[in-house]
């Protein structure tokens, strides 16, 4: 099979490597498509060669491990990428990303979905129906991590909520708050293509900066950019009682407004990945139209093109996620 592999100069080559075979409790998936989100492009740099990245990932399942349960080839599948124990008090409760022994496909050993077949877990797989394109399995990773955050900042019906940020999780994020009933929903993005995206999954209006956004309007706000100032600006938009979730990867401190946050009575919370749950409440969202990803696909390009859409998520300069599909001819 064809797979895009690291290299030393922390690029790819596209190279012939042997067709996988599932271990027991596995499943061999013909990858349909796989997303190219900012975390790839966080981690790319570091990768050591000879590895095979992607985690957002799904197609059709060619093969079925002796133990790996009643799946038959030819069902579509979406893949949960993060492996854990699955007996552990985490596991137990749905939080896989808090195992123990947590590992990530595409992040390491366990190869990904830059390839034309991947090796997955059997347990980490979730049927995607037969009437969906089977390119919308790439998309349920990133929709589910939307999800989590709005699950973590409980958005309830007929409430305000700021999202900052247009970016994948934020535009994720926006349609799960749409879906779950809030009444305002307010995308903060400097960029006007993003905040016309942001309208399109369902914001109701969207500003340039958090400053523009009415102080002390929202029940909530989720910070979906991972910027240290965005916190306070955050805090500021709250009504009393107010929720701040962040769901944006930040290296840097993050200081808050302790007096704010005090008189307010603030609670601040953070997400990260996803509940296998939150997998099947995505994908019954797709199939009955509660959520409608079409607007978040950008770009699908073939694997030999892997260089272009690294460049172009890295670069900013497309709307939608990249998609990189290994079937496809250019």
């Amino acid at each position: 099979m064809k797979a895009a592999v690291t290299n030393e100069q922390h690029g790819f080559d596209v190279v012939d490597v042997p067709d996988p075979a599932p271990g027991a409790a596995d499943l061999v998936v013909r990858v349909a498509a796989c997303g190219v989100c900012g975390s790839d492009i966080k981690a790319q740099p570091y990768m050591p060669s000879g590895l095979v990245m992607g985690h957002e990932l799904g197609g059709e399942i060619v093969a079925v491990g002796v133990d790996a349960g009643n799946w038959r080839a030819g069902t579509k599948v979406a893949v949960l990428p993060v492996i854990s124990c699955g007996t552990c008090a985490y596991c137990a409760d749905g939080m896989v990303a808090h195992c123990s022994q947590t590992r990530y496909i595409g992040m390491g050993p366990d190869r990904g979905g830059f390839a034309e077949f991947a090796v997955v877990p059997a347990r980490h797989c979730f049927v995607l129906p037969d009437r969906l394109p089977e390119h919308y399995a790439a998309l349920v990773e990133p929709f589910a991590v939307g999800l989590h955050g709005v699950h973590t900042a409980a958005i309830s019906s007929g409430e305000d909520v700021l999202v900052i940020g247009a970016g994948g999780v934020g535009l994720t994020t926006t349609a799960w708050a749409r879906a779950k009933g809030a009444r305002r929903i307010t995308v903060v993005d400097p960029d006007p293509q993003r905040r016309e995206s942001a309208t399109a999954m369902g914001a109701t209006d969207a500003v340039a900066s958090a400053e523009e956004a009415a102080p002390g309007a929202y029940d909530a706000a989720i910070e979906c950019v991972g910027r240290p100032e965005l916190l306070r600006a955050s805090q500021a938009a709250l009504r009393a009682r107010g929720r701040v979730v962040i769901s944006g990867a930040c290296d840097q401190p993050m200081p808050i407004e302790p007096i704010t946050a005090l008189l307010k009575e603030i609670t601040i919370r953070f997400s990260v990945c996803y509940r296998p749950d939150e997998f099947l409440e995505t994908i019954t969202a797709f199939a009955d139209g509660a959520i409608d990803p079409t607007n978040m696909i950008g770009p699908t390009l073939g694997l030999n093109r892997i260089a272009e859409a690294f460049d172009l998520v890295r670069s900013a300069s497309v709307h939608g996620r990249v998609l990189v599909s290994p079937g496809a001819a250019k």
